[in-house]
């Protein structure tokens, strides 16, 4: 009778440990897309960064080049 409550128990330790493993790789899975979307998304904002900065670059050298260095020195702040 022992053997056969034990056999239960185990048997229902095994199904509870299938649905909390089905349970965790939905959550993996879950998190993985989400990773991938952030992933993409930082990727995005580094090239707009890119070429806000490359765009800037621009226009310092436009202010520098028409001798406009005061208006450069006001925008670079007093940090630099």
């Amino acid at each position: 009778m022992a053997a056969v409550a034990s056999y239960d128990q185990l048997a229902h330790q095994v199904e509870a440990l299938r649905k909390e493993n089905s349970h965790l790789r939905r959550e993996l899975e879950d998190n993985s897309q989400h990773l991938s979307k952030l992933e993409t998304e930082t990727s995005g904002m580094k090239e707009v960064l890119k070429q806000l900065q490359s765009k800037l670059e621009q226009e310092a050298g436009t202010l520098a080049s028409s001798g406009r260095s005061d208006v450069l020195h006001q925008l670079k702040g007093p940090n630099h």
